[in-house]
């Protein structure tokens, strides 16, 4: 008989960067998406946090105060975001989106989502996406009455 060949295993690293084709490369920034459901910020640093390259809001977009949460408004800062980064040379992003948190929701304003598919549209490239709500592990006292808000 002849001898067995060993086969070798190659190990599969998964990595969650976007792929860069043909020599691309991707130069990163940190989306920090707070969509709350009076406003909603979308503010763009550096990857250390420190360096904050670009801060629109849904207000800063319209006119009106009620519109200032909605999906639309969003959408026109994140777009507004989206320009001024590829002009500074950025072409992808880490998001961290957050809820009011705390004593307040835990769920994101209408805002939220509409914010994300914007910067993805433009052209920038979605690395990792984190949910940064503050989740308190002991709280102070919740707002309304022992018997809770009465409608």
């Amino acid at each position: 008989m002849a001898p067995k060949k060993k086969v070798v295993q190659q190990e599969q690293v998964f990595d969650n960067q976007p792929i860069a084709h043909e020599g691309k490369q991707f130069t990163f920034g940190v989306a920090r998406i707070y969509a709350s459901f009076n406003d909603t910020f979308v503010h763009i640093t550096d990857l250390s946090g420190r360096e904050t390259l670009c801060r629109v809001s849904g207000g800063m977009r319209v006119k009106a105060d009620r519109e200032e949460s909605s999906p639309y408004a969003a959408m026109l800062a994140a777009q507004d975001v989206a320009e001024k980064l590829k002009e500074r040379g950025i072409n992808a992003v880490h998001v961290r989106i957050r809820a009011t948190g705390g004593v307040g929701r835990r769920t994101f304003g209408p805002g939220g989502v509409s914010a994300l598919r914007a910067l993805a549209r433009a052209g920038l490239k979605i690395g990792r996406i984190e949910d940064n709500t503050p989740i308190p592990s002991d709280c102070t006292r919740r707002k309304g009455s022992r018997r809770g808000r009465r409608l």
